[in-house]
């Protein structure tokens, strides 16, 4: 950020820059050009009379906005229009596209020079807008342009410039919007002729260093002009309308003007309205964010341990073999779940979801699944099974079944790849070659074993990192039938070979799983808790077996898919390019904060560099208080904040303690203006150095309202809190009174290492703007 007056170069060091002003060299009015020649020679001028020709003149008119501004220069507002929320520390702002809009106009100039705003924003609550708008609600009155240049029954029309910018007859023709404003109200909230610059500066966005977010603030490219409210709603709430009016005209009725008769406080102003919107804010009956981010560290356990996602273990210690292995589970995890077997006895079983407390094994080669009994872990030490990778299994099916559109599009993907595989010449092509090679290999001899075999009892079952029963010897596999890159056997661009796969592709990420299957019990995730997770690859492939088991018909449809999606296949399912974790996140951050910002980031220990962003792969509210959030990778640190719509302007909560109305706590956090430091806050200090900012509100009166800032006692402040030898500019100022984002940081223990860790220790720090 950079206090600089004048537009300077973007500085690629800064993410945002704060510049004064930017004032146009030619203001709107009318102008004269004189243009003439004259002849030299030998540095000696020739011509008579000083010129060849007279002079020629040229009457030009430079335009400007004056009674109108078009939509799409305005690029965003805070609050944004109609929302409801706690807004008792912000003061509202829009954000202008045209960087020159509020300079165009030469209305006025300050006592040392310089040019003054034409725009101010005036923040109105309910009943002081009593004849146009008394409920705040965003409405205005028409009035063309030439009616407000004409008289009105006890109404004070603008006093437009007529002189230096004459209003022409096409100006008359112009709609405006209006409002009408008691004289004592618009000298209560308006702000001074000396407060006018402090309120209104230019924002330079670092165009590589762009924010998406769900709001429309700083998410372009380029300078913004920004005008900012003088006005804290008050923390009793209410309804409340900001218009950004022109103040052309009423330059002698701003606070501190030239003292006049007027005709009483009950006097009415009709003000042209350039833009307005409406928002209200509520009284603060929830937990901000620095209080419910801090629960999780409060609720963290020994090292974090309370932030990792499975049950928490009893206060009863657990001794013996047998009892050991149900704490290993629990710890890993597991949950006993209820189980009824094929024969029908009821007993109970392992399960655990996709979210594991420890990072996953490393995979194996492993056979695909064509059931969910084939899924099914037996531990004959104890008689019980471990059915998590077949509800996995399960789950997948039944998110395919689900899915009319991937059943019908995988039957018909398989059916074009037969069709590929039987009209080529190769051993496999058609169903007589594929029986001549099927009976080549064997397909008797496999048949007579397969007849003699005694029958199985139960359904085949397997011990953790046991191979399953494998396919019958003979079925035609991919090997048998490779895939050329000049001849596939779909068209890449196959409407259902791009649906199958990207749903595979979806599933993998586990959307659609329910949520049961994930956190099979609410201990694992209670009420306003955070926590980290490490996904298990076996139980996401097993999900996709699942998925692909859908209209399985016979041995060679399971060939057909490897020769789509195997690892050789014509659209294989690429790997992920490092273990994915995440965290699941329930509080009332996610409806608080939609846009709330999780950044994870990599341990230098494990890029060997600086800390490296992690790509998010999956982020999504599963409910009003539940966000999912997958990552590639390990971090080594998670940055949970504050959205960008948090950078606003405003007043900051204390550190400690507060009350209910934040201008008798709140302070404003100080900010370096020079060296690399700059925008940085300085550490322990504030203003007021006691909590509080009711001497800088304005004297109240019968009707005046009681939460507008003097701004330039405020200013005066704050250059004495900074130690200054000058009076604030506006982009200064605009730095001091940044309403940072906050935000809690969770990072891994440094002294263990990620990959064989058995336990993601997390420690949370204090937010910070």
């Amino acid at each position: 950020m950079s206090p600089l007056a004048y537009a300077p170069d973007p500085d690629p060091s800064l993410d945002v820059q704060f510049i004064d002003s930017l004032v146009p060299q030619v203001t709107a009015g009318r102008y004269t050009l004189t243009a003439h020649q004259s002849l030299t020679h030998g540095g000696t001028r020739v011509d008579e009379d000083g010129y060849l020709d007279p002079p020629a003149t040229q009457d030009v008119e430079v335009r400007a906005p004056r009674f109108t501004v078009q939509p799409e220069w305005v690029h965003g507002t805070y609050p944004s229009p109609g929302t409801t929320g706690l807004y008792d520390d912000v003061l509202p702002h829009i954000t202008l596209d045209r960087p020159t809009l509020p300079w165009e106009r030469d209305e006025a100039t300050a006592a040392n020079g310089t040019r003054l705003p034409w725009l101010a924003l005036l923040v109105l609550g309910e009943g002081e807008l009593p004849e146009t708008d008394p409920h705040c609600l965003g409405q205005t009155e028409a009035r063309t342009v030439e009616q407000l240049t004409g008289t009105e029954d006890g109404v004070v029309l603008p006093a437009f410039d007529q002189a230096t910018d004459p209003v022409t007859d096409d100006d008359k023709k112009t709609v405006c919007r209006t409002v009408l404003v008691h004289r004592s109200v618009f000298h209560a909230v308006a702000p001074t002729e000396a407060e006018l610059p402090l309120l209104t500066h230019v924002r330079r966005v670092n165009h590589r260093h762009q924010a998406p977010t769900l709001t429309a603030d700083l998410i372009q490219v380029g300078d913004y002009a920004v005008v900012v409210g003088n006005r804290l709603p008050r923390a009793a709430g209410g309804r409340y309308v900001a218009h950004l009016v022109s103040l052309e005209g009423w330059q002698k009725y701003l606070p501190d003007g030239t003292k006049e008769t007027y005709g009483g406080p009950d006097q009415k102003l009709r003000l042209i309205s350039l833009w307005s919107w409406a928002f209200e804010t509520v009284p603060d009956h929830a937990p901000g964010f620095a209080a419910l981010t801090e629960h999780f560290v409060d609720t963290e356990g020994e090292q974090g341990s309370a932030l990792l996602l499975r049950v928490p273990p009893g206060d009863r210690p657990l001794s013996g073999d047998d009892q050991k292995e149900v704490a290993d589970r629990l710890h890993d995890g597991y949950l006993p779940v209820s189980c009824h077997t094929e024969s029908g006895r009821q007993t109970f079983a392992w399960y655990r979801g996709p979210f594991l407390p420890r990072p996953a094994r490393p995979r194996t080669d492993r056979e695909r699944r064509r059931c969910a009994a084939e899924a099914l872990i037996h531990l004959e030490q104890y008689g019980v099974f471990d059915v998590s990778l077949a509800t996995a299994f399960t789950a997948g099916r039944g998110v395919a079944l689900a899915d009319h559109r991937f059943g019908a599009a995988l039957l018909r993907l398989r059916g074009k790849v037969r069709r590929a595989v039987d009209g080529r010449g190769r051993p496999a092509a058609g169903a007589r070659a594929r029986l001549e090679h099927l009976v080549t290999n064997g397909l008797a001899g496999h048949l007579g074993e397969a007849l003699r075999a005694p029958a199985r009892a139960t359904p085949p079952t397997r011990r953790a990192g046991v191979t399953p029963v494998p396919a019958p010897v003979g079925t035609p596999t991919a090997a048998h039938l490779a895939v050329r890159g000049d001849d596939p056997l779909v068209d890449a661009h196959d409407e259902d070979l791009l649906l199958v796969r990207n749903r595979l592709l979806g599933l993998r990420n586990l959307a659609g799983v329910p949520f049961a299957h994930l956190v099979p019990d609410t201990r694992m995730l209670p009420a306003e808790s955070l926590r980290f997770f490490h996904v298990d690859p076996d139980w996401t492939a097993m999900l996709l077996d699942g998925a692909l088991s859908v209209g399985l018909a016979h041995s060679f449809d399971l060939t057909t898919d490897a020769l789509v999606f195997g690892p050789d296949g014509q659209a294989p399912l690429p790997e992920p390019a490092a273990p994915v974790t995440g965290l699941l996140l329930r509080s009332q951050l996610v409806s608080g904060w939609p846009a709330l910002e999780i950044r994870p980031y990599a341990s230098p220990r494990a890029t060997g560099d600086d800390e490296k962003a992690l790509p998010v792969v999956r982020r999504e509210a599963l409910a009003d208080d539940v966000l999912l959030v997958l990552i590639e990778g390990i971090p080594g640190r998670v940055e949970i904040a504050e959205p960008q719509q948090g950078v606003h302007f405003g007043i900051d909560e204390p550190d400690e303690g507060g009350a209910d109305d934040p201008v008798d706590d709140g302070v404003i956090r100080l900010r370096a203006l020079t060296g690399d430091d700059i925008g940085k806050e300085i550490p322990d200090k504030h203003f007021p150095a006691t909590p509080g900012l009711r001497p800088c509100l304005r004297a109240t009166g019968a009707s005046a309202p009681d939460t507008v800032l003097s701004v330039s006692r405020l200013a005066a402040g704050l250059k004495a809190a900074l130690a200054l030898d000058h009076d604030l500019t506006p982009s200064e100022f605009a730095i001091q009174m940044i309403n940072a984002a906050q935000r809690r940081t969770f990072t891994t223990d440094p002294k263990a290492d990620p990959e064989t860790a058995p336990d993601t220790v997390t420690t949370g720090d204090h937010p910070n703007g």
